[in-house]
């Protein structure tokens, strides 16, 4: 918390300090600003003075050069009608040469004499202008210049005034004076100026100015004794001449009547001694122009600066206070993880143990000092190969503590504690070394597993395990020997099913040959008898020709079904031309005596044994009646063929198939005895059949001379 206030402090000095730094440099910025203005409106106003002394005095050499013309002395010299005529339009070439307001010429006693200005209303030819001061200076041989109100015209004006001298003498005759009107000056050089210029005679008469309603007012308030030589001058009309208002106080402050404040600055005109220029600028003005490029562009960046000063300030803050609150809080989960560790450390059913560099412990859980009988105090600081057996506390000291202190990483060291009881405890320990903040080890954290019963409990295993693996064996050398007897049984039946099988194709081409070549002929030599019988009834008795015909003809019945018993049970074909002639016989006597389309395709086959071509015989035999029988087929196909391992005979057909697997207890002996005629004779029978499918039988069988 104490941390947090000390942030919080400083933070909100970074703040005022930030923003008094701005105010600072505004302040110091518009004093500068204020004296730069200062300088420059000195600098404007002393060259607006050179400017009005300069004009002021463009004329001083024309007048003197009017003073020396001939027709100026000629006619004070000899005042006739026509020196003043010659003088006159003199005069009139000069002003209107020189664009001069008028010029004139006096004689000695002030009176005028000439003047170009002769003809006009505000003429004042004849008229006494001795008060004038330029014309008192110049009756004294001085060249003069002066400020003054025309009597006449009412103009403002600059005389110029220089004496004429006798020719050849310095007898002064008269005075020429120049008069230039000042309405120009006025106009050119103060009217554009903001501040007020004020053109202020000795005693304070305004006498130009750029504001029109301070023109012939007093600048300060004034006494009526100099009130009275004002007017007595006779320089700036008859008054009354009204204060302007403005007032200067102690300080050099000016306000004017609504008490608006001044800055006040004042030079002297050269060659016109009193006369002053006077410069009056709104101190309100001033300042604004002064403050107001700080405050367009100074302003906004000093303000913008100040915030962005405290956003940060507070954004720094508000980090700072985040940040010591999430150290608060992961030390309160440190602590809370410590005492969880310690309770789990002590609490796990594990031995736990630490050891320092030296192999000392400086730690062990609850669980170590129960499994080992120990008090803590008699464990803590002692070395753990104190609590090992011999074997294993050399195994430690010369191979373990070496190798741990290196890697800093152990797993699984069998180790055998001895308990205070003087059990002997066999365990797995495995350990990590805990570093400092260098990356040396300064302790480290072991757990040791007791392994003792799974010990005890693995050598039981491994006797058990040989005894077993001692009964596998003497029950795998019964398994061979009844396998042996099995397979010599499966060889012997097999050899009987053979020699039956043999026996039964013996027995069925002896009962063949005895029905075709003995029954045969009995019932041939019978026929024969039955015929010759019917000739001889036939003219002896009708009926006993008739029942000899009969006779004969059940006989000849006979014969023949005589012939397809021997036909079926030994195919005559089968051993004289071979079993492609005799399945093809087969094939064409199922077409005959049935509506089914058979056809019957082979290759040329090798020379093979009896056995088997009876074999294949049979097998194509009984698939054939089966699809007869059962399989309601309007085509059935038989192939021989040979492929590179043998003999394939395949019987198709396209009848209602079925499902050779489930319905394997309903097959009957046909199907069997196929498998095992094939088996028998080294091949392999396969059905294929599926509901609506149609059925096809295949027997691979390995022949000799097949390519």
């Amino acid at each position: 918390m104490r941390l947090r206030l000390i942030i919080l402090i400083l933070a909100v000095f970074a703040f005022l300090s930030a923003s008094t730094g701005g105010w600072l440099y505004y302040f110091s910025y518009r004093e500068a600003a204020f004296q730069k203005t200062e300088t420059s409106a000195l600098s404007r106003l002393n060259l607006l003075t050179r400017q009005f002394s300069t004009h002021l005095s463009e004329h001083i050499k024309p007048v003197k050069t009017l003073s020396g013309i001939r027709e100026m002395i000629r006619v004070l010299e000899d005042t006739d009608l026509e020196t003043i005529y010659q003088a006159n339009r003199f005069l009139d070439h000069f002003t209107q040469s020189m664009a001069l307001d008028v010029s004139y010429l006096m004689d000695k006693r002030g009176i005028t004499l000439c003047s170009s200005n002769r003809n006009d209303a505000d003429s004042f030819v004849g008229n006494d202008f001795s008060f004038r001061p330029y014309y008192k200076k110049a009756i004294q041989g001085e060249p003069a210049t002066s400020l003054a109100l025309g009597t006449t015209s009412s103009k403002r004006g600059v005389y110029f005034s220089h004496p004429i001298y006798r020719r050849h003498s310095k007898e002064i005759l008269g005075v020429a004076v120049i008069k230039s009107s000042v309405e120009f000056l006025e106009s050119a050089l103060v009217s554009k100026s903001k501040e007020i210029l004020l053109f202020v005679d000795p005693k304070g008469i305004i006498f130009m100015t750029n504001q029109p309603e301070f023109r012939f007012k007093l600048l300060w308030p004034l006494d009526e004794e100099t009130l009275n030589s004002i007017a007595d001058s006779r320089q700036f009309g008859n008054g009354p001449w009204k204060w302007s208002g403005f007032r200067k106080e102690k300080n050099h402050q000016v306000f004017d009547p609504k008490k608006i404040q001044y800055v006040f600055a004042s030079l002297p005109v050269s060659n016109y001694p009193g006369w002053n220029i006077i410069s009056l600028r709104k101190q309100k003005d001033i300042q604004k122009q002064v403050t107001q490029p700080f405050i367009k562009i100074i302003g906004p960046i000093v303000i913008f600066i100040s915030i962005l000063a405290g956003v940060l300030v507070f954004a720094l803050y508000q980090m700072a206070a985040k940040e010591l609150s999430q150290r608060k809080q992961a030390e309160k989960q440190l602590k809370i993880s410590e005492k969880r560790y310690r309770r789990i450390y002590h609490k796990t059913p594990v031995m736990l143990h630490s050891i320092d560099t030296q192999g000392r412990i400086i730690h062990v859980s609850d669980h170590w000092v129960e499994q080992m009988g120990f008090k803590r105090d008699e464990v803590i600081g002692k070395p753990l190969t104190r609590f090992f057996s011999k074997a294993s506390k050399q195994y430690a000291l010369e191979t373990v503590f070496p190798k741990f202190f290196s890697t800093r990483f152990c797993k699984d060291i069998p180790y055998t504690y001895k308990k205070k009881n003087g059990e002997k405890m066999e365990t797995l320990l495995s350990c990590y070394g805990v570093k400092d903040g260098n990356g040396k080890i300064i302790r480290s954290l072991a757990v040791s597993v007791d392994v003792t019963e799974k010990n005890r409990v693995q050598k039981d295993l491994e006797k058990a395990k040989e005894k077993l693996s001692s009964y596998s064996q003497d029950l795998e050398g019964q398994v061979r020997r009844r396998t042996a007897q099995l397979e010599s049984t499966q060889a012997s039946l097999k050899k009987l099913s053979k020699n039956i099988i043999a026996s039964q194709e013996r027995e069925k081409e002896l009962v063949a040959r005895e029905l075709h070549d003995h029954l045969g002929q009995v019932l041939t030599a019978l026929r024969i008898d039955a015929v010759w019988a019917e000739k001889q009834l036939a003219q002896v008795n009708e009926e006993a020709e008739q029942r000899a015909q009969k006779m004969s003809s059940l006989i000849e019945n006979t014969i023949q079904d005589v012939r397809d018993m021997a036909y079926r049970l030994r195919p005559r074909v089968l051993d004289d031309l071979g079993l492609s002639d005799a399945l093809e016989s087969l094939v064409s006597d199922f077409e005959k005596r049935s509506n089914v389309s058979c056809v019957f395709r082979h290759d040329e086959l090798p020379k093979i044994d009896k056995t088997l071509a009876t074999a294949l015989y049979r097998i194509g035999q009984e698939a054939v009646t089966n699809s007869l029988r059962h399989s309601k087929a309007t085509t059935i196909l038989v192939e021989l063929r040979t492929d590179a391992e043998g003999i394939v005979l395949t019987i198709q057909d396209n009848g209602c198939g079925f499902r050779p697997d489930t319905n394997r207890t309903r097959q009957g002996f046909g199907l069997e005895s196929m498998r095992e005629r094939a088996n028998l004779s080294g091949g392999k029978l396969t059905i294929d059949s599926f509901p609506g499918k149609g059925t096809f039988v295949t027997c691979k069988v390995k022949a000799k001379g097949v390519s």
